[in-house]
């Protein structure tokens, strides 16, 4: 839970060295190259966007080949300029399939026909029009028509005139072939996408070799851009970059093994390297959530741990079903193994673990199953929560404080968060008052609701101790000065931060969303529940009826869930919480490393 500690690694040697020192570090795939020229960094494009484009092609292919290791026959142009052909002829083949089967879509109520010349017909032509049945008395007498086919709603009417007929409804536009004609031609066409299907797949045999090639051309790349990053005069070169801590010990035994100098420094506080997170592996699943929407400066703090658990719950609570999570860890547990394969699915793995646990958990508490609540003496009963003698989801007016509770203790740990982090400075204070107005403010409103005396002059003393710290020490001006202008600065920085007044209390009542995604989730599961119910009381087709409204109900309730949980679970951390704690970005930690299998 922490972001990992770097040092400046900058390495001299003669300039007669510096392809194999440029080499030899993107093999010890450890530093984050520093440019030390004015003059931006440009890599040379190596790599055609065609050849990957052909990679990705071949990757994304369902049924993949056994991978050639030999380089014999393998040429890579011709391969790309195949695959490219396969793709480029498969697209004009798909859009044929669709014009195709809506051509055959549009003539299958006519039936076969085949249309005559137009001077077998003496210049009369057929115009077809689908005409709502109920307005075929609209069509004149004095028309040629006839009603070639008739569904539930429309029936099919065949005109025969020199020009369009002026009725109240458009002509349509059908294909001249015959039906059978377009059937044939669809399935010649299927056929051929089949045969494409299968040289795709016949090519991917060349697949990793590709890859290959275009690892070793963008290291190449990395290399000259490495080397664009350099000082050099007529004799020596410089090479600089951030290095783990704990890789210092290997770049000093590169250093040694190639005989340049090297020197290593602590970062400054005047430095902004970049960021590397390292956290468990139980944990780390959470950090794709924090970098999706910032990623913290090197100075800052690494929220990847309580991002971990407050994300785990805000997604439970917004589920809200223990039905729902006993699903999920179902179709957990049926790609367990597939995310199981590398690292980073092993971290999303665990991040998955954690979520549907709480899931689960928070179901259970609520007591809400598939939105069917247990019976009364029941286990599942027993686990419930209650407040006032009552289930705690049906009461509303407790579930929004608990709510608002919860986002006062993540606002509160947001600021004593960013109170630590300042603490060599009395600007620790000013959030600590934020801390203290926010509880105060929270508990305040509860005395005043609960008719508590005691509870509102305990918020209204921390609100107004809390209020008096924001005054004072939200001005990071120094506060050792003699001049009496300098501490009404300070006090003017304070008086500024009454605007933020209005953010706090959004902020708080923004986790009302928590309780009221997750009572939109229960009712909704309630409402398809009792639709199923009385579907379910006409035998036979009602039975069917039912289980569809199970099925589909509660498939789109979980899917909205889903989203629901995901959506608003980032926006509570990487909007309300980071903003509070959060207050500078950096960038992330990039080494130059080789790409290519050795």
């Amino acid at each position: 839970m922490a972001i990992v500690e770097l040092k400046r690694a900058t390495l001299f040697g003669t300039n007669s060295q510096q392809t194999v020192i440029i080499d030899g570090l993107q093999k010890l795939g450890c530093m984050h190259l520093i440019n030390l020229r004015e003059t931006p960094v440009q890599a040379p494009q190596l790599v055609s966007k065609e050849a990957r484009e052909t990679l990705k092609y071949l990757t994304s292919s369902p049924t993949q080949r056994r991978q050639e290791k030999s380089r014999y026959r393998f040429d890579r142009e011709k391969l790309i300029r195949d695959v490219l052909e396969i793709k480029q002829q498969k697209e004009r083949r798909i859009s044929e399939r669709d014009d195709l089967k809506k051509a055959i879509t549009d003539l299958e109520p006519w039936g076969e026909f085949q249309l005559p010349d137009a001077d077998e017909t003496g210049g009369l032509r057929f115009w077809f029009f689908q005409v709502p049945r109920h307005r075929l008395t609209e069509i004149p007498d004095e028309i040629n028509w006839y009603v070639a086919n008739e569904g539930p709603r429309f029936a099919y009417v065949v005109v025969l005139a020199h020009e369009s007929p002026e009725l109240p409804f458009p002509p349509l536009e059908l294909d001249r072939r015959p039906l059978s004609e377009l059937r044939q031609e669809l399935q010649r066409i299927e056929h051929e996408l089949e045969e494409l299907d299968w040289k795709r797949v016949t090519l991917t045999r060349w697949r990793t070799l590709l890859k290959k090639d275009l690892d070793a051309a963008d290291d190449q790349a990395a290399q000259h851009a490495a080397a664009q990053c350099t000082l050099r005069d007529p004799d020596v070169f410089a090479l600089q970059g951030w290095v783990p801590e704990s890789a210092c010990e290997d770049v000093k035994r590169f250093a040694d093994e190639h005989d340049v100098a090297l020197t290593l420094e602590a970062v400054t506080p005047e430095d902004q390297p970049p960021t590397l997170l390292k956290n468990p592996d139980r944990v780390a699943g959470a950090e794709g959530c924090v970098t999706f929407y910032i990623t913290p400066n090197y100075h800052a703090w690494d929220p990847t741990f309580i991002v971990f658990f407050s994300f785990s719950l805000f997604f439970a609570m917004i589920v809200a079903d223990a039905g729902y999570g006993l699903l999920m860890a179902g179709i957990l547990f049926l790609s367990w193994r597939k995310l199981s394969q590398s690292a980073s699915a092993i971290q999303f793995r665990n991040l998955l673990v954690g979520i549907v646990f709480a899931t689960v958990v928070y179901g259970v508490l609520v007591g809400s199953y598939f939105g069917v609540e247990p019976r009364e003496g029941y286990f599942a009963d027993r686990l419930r929560v209650r407040i006032g003698g009552e289930p705690m989801m049906n009461n509303q007016t407790a579930m929004m404080g608990i709510a608002v509770a919860i986002g006062v203790i993540h606002l509160s740990l947001a600021n004593g968060i960013s109170a630590w982090n300042s603490r060599r400075s009395f600007r620790c204070l000013g959030h600590l008052g934020w801390a203290f107005l926010i509880q105060g403010g929270f508990l305040m409103g509860a005395g005043r609701l609960a008719e508590i005396p005691q509870l509102f002059e305990i918020g209204k003393m921390l609100a107004i101790g809390g209020g008096v710290g924001i005054l004072l020490f939200s001005s990071d001006r120094t506060l050792l000065s003699w001049n009496p202008i300098w501490h009404l600065r300070r006090l003017f920085d304070g008086i500024m931060q009454v605007a933020n007044l209005s953010k706090a209390f959004g902020d708080c009542l923004s986790y009302l969303r928590l309780f009221a995604l997750g009572l939109a989730s229960a009712q909704l599961a309630v409402t398809f529940n009792d639709l199923a119910q009385q579907a379910s009381q006409t035998r036979g087709f009602g039975i069917l009826l039912a289980l569809l409204i199970l099925v589909v109900g509660h498939g789109i309730n979980l899917l909205l869930g889903l989203m629901g949980g995901v959506v608003h679970g980032l926006r509570l951390n990487c909007i309300e919480f980071f903003n509070w704690s959060l207050t500078s970005e950096g960038y992330t930690f990039q080494p130059f490393n080789k790409k290519a299998e050795t």
